[in-house]
């Protein structure tokens, strides 16, 4: 029994002086030259779940001593990385409060003391918060530790870092003045770093710049590619620079997308941009398949990166993040990019090689541990040594700068080429002008030819007309000669009622016929009209011999169809002088007009006289006369109509005959094209 107390008691007292060791003592206000390191009197715990613990959890957890092994961390496959350092401070003095700062730099940090959240700060953070009571502000990067006299406080520092972006494990108490000492060491040892990294920020600016002018001048899709590669480059070299140098530049949400997404988006463009120099889709289609295809999953680990960063959330084990999220992809994308670039045939294949060979090698340099920097060395030049992206952007200037010389390569050669296709053009237009010159004056010859024999056509066609006005000209007198014979006839004849019947038809013919004689052509129904009130005038002359009957087929609009005027009275005449009148008891004239096609009018006149043969024996001179005057004017004015207007009109005249052979009568067949 008495031994077991002696035990307890020892490991009492053992963590009584553990704890007094472990904690931070001050008499007052220290008056230190520089910072002091505290890890060794700090404890640390470790996150480990998905989701971030709340303070009030953190407190109940086990935390272990922050001792040297913890300061060899290693990367983890984690997207994010929290840990808890806690460190107790006890303020001796009865008059003094101690007044220091933490000086730390991580992407978040939060400072706790007892159950309050007294100050934020890091990286991405905009602001700080004020202790309460506290009248100064603390810059980024620093945390407020005040301890009034005769008090002990204990502090919880909250990290959380990017995977593989784990900031060195260190922790330091200043003062103001070896704080403000730090600040101007820090930056002076920076100036070389913050240089170079400007200098590329601003080569990405010029060469966007340089770049959109030269799509305003030549309107290449490659041009845009490249503007939009030059513009994320110059983007993700400022979120580099605001992280390293602390300049505030971005907020917390600016600085998730570049980070998340133009880290990714950098080689998505160039990729495309290679691939619209080379033609690679249509030279390389299998090889431009892969590039799209690695393209794709590139992309999706931009947004899944884009996710978890900024809204903590990861579809998978998070302990596996690292192996979704890497650069195997765009590595794997360069290597296909330079074996597809070297076996292109394109003239500026070796400029887009060397830029994209150069930002593989600078970007492996310090993956691969080739160099190692020594503490001993130039502080200035270890910052800028130390620092990996330092390597990457150069390689991004580097390749950016190779593949401008492409551009402006390509445009000397396009205006080459526009200048031999001008020279080309010019000879081709000379040859061009001497052919068609030579084809204008062969068709000057053909239209001087052409010319001729179209007014010889137009002298022709004005003669056939001015023939055919004459011979209408003709027609007319002759028929109106006819009618005042028969008028002659009845007034000789003492027989007044029928020559006044008579004259009034003949007035009404004559009418008919000047009213025609003036145009061209007549609708059918005006020239049947015309040619009944002459049957009407020609069968009161021979005591009504002469019978007459004008079938029309329904469907035929007679209002619509034209014919040449006065083109079937002659043969009418015809049939009543040269075959009625020498019959005793007369005869019929059947006139039928048929439309067998759509343009063809078909006309049939028919008379049951004594036939042609038998009229021949007759000597009648007065009739012979007539027929051979009215039957050629007729005939000569067909003519010159078929010529006028490019018609076949045609004329048959059928003598008939019946069962026993004996002559019937004449048939006269009219065909008028329409």
């Amino acid at each position: 029994m008495q031994r077991i107390l002696f035990i307890t008691l020892f490991l009492f007292i053992g963590t009584i002086e553990c704890n007094a060791q472990d904690t931070l003592i001050f008499n007052g206000q220290p008056n230190w030259n520089k910072s002091v390191d505290i890890a060794d009197n700090c404890f640390i715990y470790q996150e480990t779940g998905d989701t971030a613990a709340s303070f009030e959890t953190i407190k109940k957890q086990v935390f272990v001593p922050y001792r040297i092994e913890w300061r060899k961390q290693k990367f983890t496959n984690r997207p994010l990385l929290i840990q808890w350092k806690k460190f107790t401070v006890r303020n001796i003095s009865k008059t003094d409060t101690v007044n220091l700062s933490i000086s730390t730099v991580h992407y978040f940090t939060r400072l706790y003391v007892g159950n309050d959240l007294i100050a934020r700060s890091g990286a991405y953070e905009t602001q700080g918060l004020l202790r309460p009571g506290s009248s100064s502000a603390y810059e980024r990067g620093r945390l407020p530790v005040i301890v009034p006299p005769l008090t002990t406080s204990t502090y919880w520092l909250r990290t959380e870092d990017r995977q593989n972006q784990l900031i060195g494990p260190i922790i330091f108490l200043e003062t103001i003045f070896t704080g403000m000492a730090e600040e101007v060491n820090s930056g002076f040892n920076a100036r070389y770093l913050f240089l170079i990294l400007a200098a590329m920020a601003g080569c990405f600016l010029f060469i966007g710049i340089f770049a959109a002018y030269n799509y305003y001048l030549y309107r290449s899709r490659s041009f845009i590619w490249y503007i939009c590669y030059t513009i994320a480059a110059f983007f993700s070299c400022l979120h580099w620079m605001d992280i390293r140098l602390g300049m505030a530049m971005f907020s917390p949400l600016l600085h998730d997308i570049i980070f998340s997404i133009f880290l990714y988006l950098v080689p998505v463009l160039y990729s495309f941009f290679v691939g619209s120099m080379l033609q690679l889709h249509t030279h390389f289609k299998k090889g431009w398949l892969l590039v799209k295809i690695i393209l794709a999953v590139c992309i999706f680990q931009m947004l899944i990166e884009f996710i978890e960063v900024r809204f903590e959330w990861f579809p998978f084990n998070k302990n596996y993040y690292g192996y979704f999220l890497n650069i195997g992809p765009v590595v794997l994308l360069n290597i296909v990019l330079l074996i597809l670039t070297a076996k292109s045939k394109e003239p500026v294949k070796w400029f887009l090689f060397a830029g994209i060979f150069s930002l593989m090698v600078l970007w492996c340099l310090p993956v691969m541990n080739l160099y190692m920097p020594s503490t001993e060395m130039n502080p200035e030049l270890y910052l800028v040594i130390n620092f990996p992206i330092v390597f990457l952007m150069l390689g991004l200037v580097i390749e950016a700068i190779c593949f401008s010389f492409a551009l402006t390569y390509r445009s000397k050669l396009v205006l080459l080429e526009k200048n031999k296709l001008q020279a080309n053009y010019s000879l081709q237009l000379q040859s061009a002008l001497e052919q068609r010159t030579i084809e204008l004056e062969a068709q000057y010859k053909i239209v001087e030819t052409q010319k001729i024999k179209q007014v010889e056509t137009e002298f022709e066609f004005k003669i056939a007309e001015t023939e055919m006005i004459a011979l209408r000209a003709q027609m007319n007198p002759h028929f109106i000669f006819n009618c005042l014979n028969s008028i002659k006839l009845y007034t000789l004849e003492n027989d007044s009622q029928t020559a006044s019947e008579y004259l009034t038809k003949f007035s009404q013919l004559i009418r008919l016929v000047l009213e025609n004689s003036r145009s061209e052509k007549v609708t059918l129904q005006k020239e049947l009209d015309t040619l009944k009130l002459y049957i009407e005038l020609e069968a009161m002359r021979f005591k009504d011999k002469v019978q007459y009957q004008i079938n029309v087929v329904p469907h035929i609009d007679k209002q619509y169809i034209e014919i040449p005027p006065l083109l079937l009275q002659p043969y009418v005449e015809n049939a009543i002088w040269h075959g009625l009148m020498h019959k005793t008891e007369g005869g019929k004239i059947s006139i039928d007009i048929t439309q067998p096609a759509e343009y063809l009018l078909h006309i049939e006149i028919t008379d049951d006289g004594i036939g042609r043969e038998m009229a021949m024996l007759h000597k009648s001179k007065s009739a012979t006369r007539q027929k051979s005057f009215g039957l050629k004017m007729t005939s000569e004015r067909l003519d010159a109509i078929n010529h006028i207007y490019k018609t076949k009109t045609e004329v048959k005249i059928i003598d008939l005959k019946d069962t026993d052979g004996n002559v019937a009568g004449t048939k006269v067949i009219i065909e008028i094209p329409l």
